[in-house]
């Protein structure tokens, strides 16, 4: 059973990989939006944030696999997968950088006014680099949280690491220590990101105590 729980990690990691890709350029472009955009964008973007925080993945996950076949339109089970927990964290990650970009001093924007730079070069040589710091472990836990949240995709007949499980623990009839096997395997594919954001804390925090207040 090693070679295929080894198979189905392989496929989780790549599924989350894919996901928090997505899910930090679509996020990226929601914060923007929500913090520097007009109303035009503002609003949409509010709305898309709230509302898919507020419905369950499992939920969204069976609209796109199951729902939008009914109008035509059908998604191979990565594609889907991939979408649906990109698009959810998406919310998530826009909610990290927008505090990110809320906790640079308005004094900065203004002292970027005075020196002659564009809003765009503002943002990306003054604002961005200092969100980036606040908002980093927060998207580091983010993506163990999705890591875990990868074995949703065995709704869709994704074979990834919880529906290789699925498929042996009913064949083997042994749904105890596979169980407990394929526990242990989430739990190594998570403790590097972990053990890296637990890092990433440690230096900002020597980076923060050397600030004046």
């Amino acid at each position: 059973t090693l070679p295929l729980f080894l198979r189905g990690a392989l496929m989780t990691l790549g599924v989350s990989l894919l996901s928090m890709a997505l899910a930090m350029a679509v996020g990226l472009a929601l914060a923007v939006a929500r913090v520097f955009g007009p109303a035009a964008l503002r609003w949409p973007a509010t709305a898309f944030i709230e509302g898919v925080r507020g419905t369950p993945l499992l939920v969204q996950l069976t609209l796109v696999y199951f729902g939008l076949p009914q109008l035509g339109l059908k998604l191979a089970p990565l594609t889907a997968g991939v979408l649906t927990l990109g698009l959810n964290y998406a919310a998530a990650e826009a909610e990290n950088y927008r505090a990110g970009l809320a906790s640079v001093p308005a004094g900065q924007h203004e002292a970027a006014r005075v020196l002659g730079l564009t809003r765009w070069q503002t943002l990306r040589h003054v604002v961005f680099p200092q969100a980036l710091r606040i908002s980093l472990p927060p998207m580091t836990n983010d993506f163990i949280a999705l890591l875990k949240d990868s074995s949703l995709v065995s709704l869709v007949t994704l074979t990834e690491l919880t529906r290789t499980y699925l498929n042996l623990a009913n064949s083997m009839r042994d749904h105890l220590g596979l169980g407990l096997v394929v526990a242990a395997i989430y739990l190594l594919l998570g403790l590097p990101f972990a053990r890296l954001a637990r890092t990433v804390e440690a230096r900002l925090g020597q980076h923060l105590k050397g600030m004046p207040r």
